[in-house]
């Protein structure tokens, strides 16, 4: 595992005065500045199989929890079964020749279709996860029916700028699907190795060019959830594909990106303890903006930690752990209803936030936080007051459009609790 920290350059021995980050640069006439070390990626990486949001070691758990009968996974296992897309006998909403985001538009007058994929990518990665638990090759099947479906008829995603979302948050939800199911002797190698294909053909292009060109528009127009699922998608196409160049490019641009995908400016500013809270805390880059965004962005950001801890990366701790920092913020201000500090925020298109969004959003319950909750306290030993506030709210987590019904129930893969409770 790759480890990393956070080294302390001290400049002026006279003075010692906190430093404050805006997208990764110190406000100026600061003395002491936080250097902080990049994950890298080898070179010569052999990447592990399962090896996106779970293991085999993860399934293994699971199995042996859920068989034994053992809360919480027990309660998590039954929620998730309750759900309509983990049955063997799920009808497909699709699949369809072009994927449509954003239709209805000058770039594409067709309609929107893109809650078949969302329905349908849901429905293979549960039914996936139920094959693992239960050995049970029903699951399996409809699980490859699913991905051989969309493979040998979707040729191109389509829309206006949204299209960009399609591509993102499809492409990671599709790919953990058939990362889970690479391995199983009835999904015939000429079918695994054409969806591999697909994904390249049909999502990469896309996740890529919208990294590397937002669109024409200026580096941080997009708001953070853009590129996070854009890079998860990426991540996830890299493992999928054992493409180790496609993966450096995801971690990279985690360090180092234009845009608010970098972790930095995706938690744009930390809060750091005060009296009134003895805790630092994370302001996210959407959170003046609404609440359902903000909450998409802690579940991209728990996913591709998670996604990276797989692999043996510790995103998790990067930055002296700021994906925990702004997972409190937001559960802070969303599920304890509690105020936070805020600093002023405007991007490159000069929209300016100077408040956390109090709108009807807030307090809804969305299932982002076991991961995050499980990795920190039980993993690390870290207390984490609010995040338990939130992810006990929603207990035992849910997904697949239980939670909402429209995209926004969709956005996360969902059923933390059975799929990353850890003793």
């Amino acid at each position: 595992m790759i480890n990393t920290k956070i080294a302390i350059a001290i400049i002026s021995s006279l003075s010692f005065i906190a430093c404050t980050y805006e997208y990764g640069l110190p406000e100026k006439k600061v003395e002491e500045v936080a250097v902080i070390e990049d994950i890298t990626v080898p070179a010569n990486k052999v990447f592990a199989h399962p090896g996106l949001l779970h293991s085999q070691a993860d399934f293994d758990r699971m199995k042996t929890k859920v068989d034994n009968q053992v809360d919480p996974w027990i309660s998590g296992y039954n929620k998730m079964i309750s759900n309509s897309h983990a049955s063997a006998t799920y009808v497909m909403k699709g699949p369809v020749v072009t994927l449509i985001r954003g239709g209805g538009s000058r770039e594409e007058p067709l309609p929107d279709n893109y809650s078949t994929a969302m329905e349908d990518a849901h429905a293979a990665y549960l039914t996936a996860i139920r094959w693992k638990i239960t050995g049970d090759v029903a699951y399996a099947n409809k699980s490859i029916q699913i991905l051989n479906a969309w493979a040998a008829t979707c040729t191109s995603i389509s829309g206006d700028s949204n299209k960009a979302l399609g591509a993102g948050i499809y492409g990671y939800q599709f790919a953990n699907a058939a990362e889970i199911m690479r391995d199983y002797s009835g999904w015939n190698a000429t079918d695994l190795a054409k969806f591999k294909k697909w994904m390249l053909d049909v999502f990469y292009p896309v996740n890529k060019e919208f990294l590397d060109t937002h669109w024409n528009a200026c580096s941080t127009h997009y708001w953070a959830n853009w590129d996070l699922c854009n890079l998860a998608s990426m991540m996830s196409i890299a493992v999928l594909n054992d493409d180790v160049p496609k993966y450096s490019y995801v971690i990279n641009y985690l360090m180092k990106g234009v845009g608010n995908g970098q972790l930095i400016k995706a938690i744009n500013h930390i809060h750091t303890k005060t009296a009134n809270d003895d805790i630092d805390l994370g302001q996210i880059q959407e959170s003046g903006r609404d609440q359902g965004h903000t909450l998409m962005v802690i579940g991209l950001l728990g996913s591709i930690a998670q996604m990276g801890k797989t692999q043996g990366l510790d995103i998790y701790g990067y930055n002296d752990n700021m994906i925990l920092k702004g997972a409190e913020y937001v559960a802070k201000y969303n599920a304890a209803r509690l105020s936070v500090p805020f600093k002023t925020y405007t991007n490159c298109a000069n929209v300016t936030h100077t408040t956390a969004a109090d709108d009807a959003g807030r307090s809804q319950i969305r299932p982002v936080w076991e991961r995050i909750f499980n990795h920190y306290t039980k993993g690390k030993g870290i207390t984490a007051r609010y995040i338990k506030t939130a992810k006990d709210v929603g207990y035992p987590e849910g997904g697949s459009g239980d939670l909402n019904p429209n995209s926004g129930g969709y956005d996360d893969l969902g059923f933390g609790t059975l799929l990353y409770s850890v003793e």
